[in-house]
């Protein structure tokens, strides 16, 4: 009997400490050994691989690994600045972003060029265009004067890997409505986002007891990254991802590791969280990985590949059309003021002006210019508008702006025709809109450079930008 006894009693010991393991491991659900992140941001619609820009499709080859234990997530900027993406509006990048798995995705100014609601319907349920299997996130972004968050975005996410709940919060940077054309952003804004973090942080892990919270920004704040390490308790945050000024960072803060990878799809960003029995408790390792780092960036992922081809089989004959091959490096400033005077030729203007942003490439010598390339150079869908203005209104601007014109001395008083891109002329704090005889020319930028590189293959062996300028007015209806 006492032996029987004995038994029993091992039995309810063992019985009981099954019973307590189990429910420290959440209900009997075993706890992750890790989790890795992979994050992207401002890859401006780089799918291709191209010098060191990796390749969605060989990232994809590394992202859609151990995707039980992953998360993929993006810092917004994604879909402006190749042909591959502008060309569909940014409808290619997101099928691409699916076959990757992303995850989540925070929105970035450069999702507002076409106008918000063709990027926000991709991700909109109740629209027509819905293709994301992620969303876009930003807590902090409103229609203007009120806290709606337009339809398309939300706040946070909520992703279940296994047993392991993890909040994501997105936001972009208070004031980077500047950074955006004035026509596109008249109806929008962006508040500081801090409180709405907090307030979302300590809702996820009262409410919705998630285990972790990852805070994505479309900002790159020194104080505010500060700011978010140093929350305690129920606004704690696990994980900061920067994005915006296209810098390369992995580092801590408090304790808590802070991430931005560059731009173009040159670096992805990785970091893997290690639990020790809790997800309370854990390690992490964090670094920016380059295609060396990784032998699955030599490689491909069928799936990923397969809409890529799909895309480039539609447009390759249309963007891969050599007009001349350049003569020498071409600077992005030389390039700037080009497009200057192509403008100013354009629509028999005095003067062409050019935002030094707004020509975001170089052209090296050698290099076989194309349709593909000027979207590189010009990404954005810029149209050239005109006016008059005083010469000492030209004068001003000729202090801010890059530009090009062939009168030496401007008269105060007298009335000249200016023209510009959209991007600056909108802008409230410059003069053009309140000058006189307003034109919207209709014309693309990036087209009217094409023309121009057209005109000159017939007369010029190779191309520069101290080349005759062929457009004029004339040539535009020829």
């Amino acid at each position: 009997m006492k032996k029987l006894l004995t038994i029993f009693t091992m039995l309810l010991t063992i019985f009981t400490l099954v019973a307590c393991t189990e429910q420290t491991v959440d209900n009997g659900e075993d706890i992750l050994p890790y989790l890795n992140i992979y994050y992207l941001n401002d890859t401006h619609g780089a799918i291709l691989p191209a010098n060191d820009q990796i390749g969605l499709s060989s990232i994809a080859s590394l992202t859609t690994q151990e995707e039980d234990y992953t998360l993929v997530l993006s810092g917004g900027d994604m879909l402006q600045g190749t042909a591959l993406s502008n060309y569909y509006k940014g409808k290619s990048m997101i099928e691409v972003m699916n076959a990757m798995s992303f995850d989540a995705m925070a929105l970035g100014n450069h999702e507002f060029d076409w106008g918000l609601d063709t990027v926000t319907n991709y991700f909109n349920e109740e629209h027509e265009s819905f293709i994301a299997d992620f969303p876009l996130l930003a807590a902090n972004a409103f229609h203007k004067g009120t806290e709606d968050i337009p339809a398309g975005i939300e706040p946070y996410s909520i992703i279940e890997k296994g047993s392991l709940s993890i909040g994501i919060i997105g936001a972009i940077g208070g004031g980077l409505e500047s950074s955006i054309a004035t026509s596109m952003i008249e109806d929008y804004e962006f508040k500081n986002p801090l409180p709405y973090i907090k307030e979302y942080t300590a809702y996820l892990r009262s409410e919705e007891q998630v285990d972790m919270i990852l805070v994505v920004l479309h900002e790159s704040s020194d104080a505010l990254n500060n700011q978010l390490a140093y929350l305690e308790g129920d606004e704690k945050v696990d994980g900061i991802f920067n994005a915006h000024a296209h810098q390369v960072v992995n580092t801590s803060i408090n304790n808590v590791p802070v991430l931005q990878s560059g731009d173009n799809g040159e670096l992805v960003g990785y970091i893997q969280y290690q639990f020790d029995g809790s997800y309370d408790q854990y390690t992490y390792q964090i670094d920016n990985l380059r295609k060396d780092d990784r032998n699955a960036f030599y490689q491909t992922h069928a799936d990923t590949q397969a809409i890529i081809d799909s895309y480039k089989s539609e447009t390759d004959a249309l963007f891969n059309e050599v007009l001349m091959l350049a003569s020498s490096n071409i600077s992005q400033t030389e390039l700037s003021i080009f497009i200057a005077e192509v403008m100013k030729n354009a629509t028999d203007s005095a003067i062409g002006f050019q935002n030094g942003g707004g020509t975001r490439n170089s052209i090296d010598q050698d290099e076989a210019i194309d349709l593909a390339l000027l979207y590189q150079v010009w990404p954005f869908d810029n149209i050239v508008k005109t006016v008059y203005l005083t010469g000492s209104e030209i004068k001003d601007m000729m202090g801010r702006y890059i530009y090009q014109t062939d009168i030496t001395n401007f008269d105060d008083d007298t009335l000249y025709k200016v023209a510009t891109n959209d991007y600056i002329f909108d802008k409230p704090d410059n003069p053009f809109i309140y000058g006189e005889d307003i034109v919207n020319t209709y014309l693309n930028m990036r087209e009217l450079a094409f023309q121009e590189i057209k005109l000159q293959s017939y007369l010029f062996d190779f191309f520069h930008t101290s080349n005759d300028i062929q457009t004029t007015p004339a040539s535009l209806t020829d």
